[in-house]
């Protein structure tokens, strides 16, 4: 889901998951020429920040060639990669390559989209791939109407057998406030890469926050929030994030979430702060605040670490004086994102199961889903 630097399942799980080789074909190379115009469609620029992603970077650039999209700039931006990285991108001429020390991916994106050309822009990560058709769908949807700032579509994740077979694990179809619903956007999982962007929000509204290292997209979804862009969502499979041992976020052992949690609880009341006179939203991010602040806390103390939690505790009763009450509508607020994702992958066609004992442990990566239509063809 991010810069990738491997997969594993139990047969028992793998048999029960639906086999994705029906939304990639055999791979293969799709030859296109280095600038592909059409009056029809807007200019479409995908940015990749790239970081040692050898082992994944051909398949997500034939993912992007494979659209045919037919005014298309794709722009790499890689952080000095020491795997053969550049070798291959080098059988790309087409591909704008940037190569040059950054700050983190975060930086990367802003790189890539201040060089980019298109009116519309998506960013797609080294380790994962693009469904069959999205960009021809975020194209059209586009040109119909200029004023459009934000089009969603659905977030699909896999992870791959020993044979290289794709199983699909869970969808996210994003169905409320065409994407961008506050209580997802914060208690949820954000699908990033499965959005598209008129390139006037990048100016005008907001950048991804490189103190972020890991959250900005979660940041940037929010702040597009809040400030009322508009968005519209379409029913249909856009992003295929890979599960695998070398994502710092879709990751089977989640290496990050201690480091997720601090920056979605420092994010939370930074929001909450900036949301004074906006009583809503404010008791929304107060929430988040509450319950991200409780799982590092039980985290904390379950390692003896006393003088962080003592350190979160100050800093939940600062922030909230009606820490309780915030805690409580946290609860509430993450069972009806959980709810409507059962919904919405009911009308998706699948079954999911949401049995969690671990409901500290259950924020990045979810439990598998049973039974789900594939989208690689």
């Amino acid at each position: 889901m991010t810069r990738s630097n491997t997969a594993r399942a139990g047969s028992n799980l793998l048999n029960a998951r639906p086999d994705l080789s029906c939304v990639l074909p055999p791979a293969t190379s799709v030859r296109i020429s280095a600038v592909l115009m059409s009056p029809d469609q807007p200019r479409l620029t995908i940015v990749t920040p790239s970081k040692n992603g050898a082992r994944y970077l051909v398949e997500a650039i034939e993912s992007v060639r494979r659209q045919r999209y037919p005014n298309l700039e794709h722009i790499v931006v890689d952080a000095c990669s020491t795997d053969g990285t550049l070798e291959l991108l080098a059988r790309y001429p087409d591909i704008i390559v940037i190569s040059e020390p950054d700050h983190g991916s975060q930086d990367a994106l802003n790189k890539g989209i201040a060089r980019a050309t298109g009116d519309i822009i998506g960013e797609l990560n080294v380790d994962d791939l693009y469904a069959d058709g999205i960009l021809d769908a975020i194209g059209k949807t586009f040109a119909g109407d200029e004023s459009i700032d934000v089009v969603v579509g659905h977030s699909l994740v896999f992870e791959e057998d020993i044979s290289g077979a794709k199983h699909l694990l869970m969808a996210h179809t994003h169905a409320r406030q065409n994407g961008l619903w506050l209580p997802e956007l914060t208690f949820g999982i954000p699908g990033i890469c499965g959005c598209f962007f008129h390139r006037r929000v990048f100016s005008t509204v907001a950048r991804f926050r490189t103190e972020y290292e890991l959250a900005a997209d979660r940041r940037l979804l929010i702040a597009l929030k809040l400030a009322e862009v508009k968005s519209v969502r379409i029913d249909q499979p856009a992003i295929l994030y890979r599960h695998h041992s070398g994502s710092a976020t879709i990751n089977p052992t989640k290496p990050n979430l201690r480091k997720l949690s601090h920056e979605y609880f420092r994010m939370a009341a930074e929001l909450a702060q900036e949301a004074a006179n906006d009583p809503t939203n404010r008791r929304i991010f107060l929430a988040w605040h509450a319950i991200e602040g409780a799982k590092l806390l039980l985290r904390s103390l379950s390692e003896w670490k006393f003088d962080a939690a003592a350190k979160i505790v100050t800093s939940l009763l600062r922030q909230n004086s009606w820490l309780p009450v915030s805690f409580v509508r946290g609860l509430l607020l993450r069972e009806a994102v959980r709810s409507a994702i059962r919904e919405d992958e009911r009308r998706f066609g699948a079954a999911r199961h949401l049995e969690d004992s671990t409901p500290i442990e259950h924020e990045v990566a979810g439990p598998p889903i049973n039974g789900t239509r594939s989208y690689l063809s």
